[in-house]
């Protein structure tokens, strides 16, 4: 009897045993499976941040009331001052803010004819940018204004300060090149105080041009190489484009240092950038000229400006050196004749 039950209670420990090692069999597995899930189990991807469609673009007026988002051009900076301090009246471009002055210009050709240029000086015309040359558009023939001389003499006569330009229709550098050799040419021996602008311009005439394939690189190329060659031989250079051409054509940023005149017609500057010379209409009326003419205002920082500008650069070339201290910077386009 004593031999049955301790067979008994032996099977009985066995079986606990035995349900025991199941017991933690199971939980080991259990465990172990629950950590493969999760490591199996990608984890949750951080959420993709939404990219800004305006990134690199600047908002601008496209000239016709309404705005448009163009690339930004670094190296330029954008225009200082008020445009809601612009009005133009009766041929009369006028500012009421007071960080610049306006001289009044215009910008003539051999399309205007002869001009009694002391008429128009007495009439409160400052400046003239005076076309000295241009290119032909289907040809590509290089061609003097005809009037230029006449021009250009009867205005410094006046007492006028004169700039001029050229229009241009070069496919390429060498041309580009070619034109401003002639504009030297042209202007050689006179008093030309104001910048010589490289004026390139689209024939929107639905004439076939010779320029109507020619890329923006292109044009960039062709500007940059005529001004170096006016400025190699003292004179300021300067680019005449409209709002279209220079958002979209123009390659902005290689044209730092030039002195930008923009077509514009309208009551105030739409141009985004910083420009010296502001041609506001095309219909202008000036005594001393029969017909329509360009009329142009350049605008002169006021003295107070000037000084602050001046200033400021004093304070931060201070800063600079004690950190250092511390520590141890249109005329549109014509047919060849």
């Amino acid at each position: 009897m004593w031999y049955c039950i301790r067979v008994m209670k032996n099977r009985i420990l066995s079986l606990i045993a035995t349900i025991l090692l199941l017991v933690s069999l199971t939980a080991i597995l259990a465990v172990l499976v629950v950590r493969n899930m999760q490591q199996s189990e990608p984890e949750a991807a951080e959420p993709t941040p939404t990219a800004d469609p305006y990134e690199g673009l600047v908002q601008v007026s496209d000239g016709a009331g309404g705005t448009m988002w163009v690339a930004e051009a670094e190296s330029l900076t954008p225009f200082a001052l008020d445009v809601t301090a612009f009005s133009v009246t009766d041929s009369t471009a006028a500012y009421s803010g007071g960080d610049a002055e306006l001289v009044q210009g215009i910008d003539v050709s051999e399309h205007q004819g002869t001009i009694d240029w002391q008429a128009v000086a007495d009439a409160g015309i400052e400046f003239a940018i005076i076309r000295c040359g241009w290119r032909g558009y289907s040809g590509g023939s290089l061609n003097a204004d005809t009037l230029f001389q006449e021009n250009v003499e009867g205005a410094l006569a006046a007492g006028l300060k004169v700039g001029v330009y050229f229009f241009s229709q070069a496919v390429s550098i060498a041309e580009a090149a070619e034109e401003a050799l002639l504009t030297l040419e042209l202007i050689d021996g006179y008093d030309i105080t104001l910048p010589v602008f490289f004026d390139w311009e689209k024939i929107g005439t639905g004439e076939a041009a010779r320029t109507d394939n020619v890329n923006g690189n292109t044009v960039t190329e062709a500007c940059v190489e005529f001004c170096q060659l006016i400025e190699s031989e003292g004179y300021e250079a300067g680019v005449y484009a409209y709002l279209n051409l220079a958002y979209f054509t123009y390659d902005l940023n290689q044209l730092e240092g030039l002195t930008i005149w923009i077509g514009n017609p309208g009551s105030w500057p739409e141009f985004y950038y910083d420009h010296t010379f502001w041609q506001y209409s095309f219909t202008g009326s000036v005594d001393g000229i029969e017909g329509d003419v360009d009329m142009d205002v350049m605008f002169i920082p006021t003295e107070s400006t000037a000084t602050e500008a001046e200033e400021g650069q004093e304070e931060t070339a201070d800063a600079a050196v004690t950190a250092v201290t511390v520590t141890s910077d249109a005329d549109s386009g014509e047919a060849e004749n």
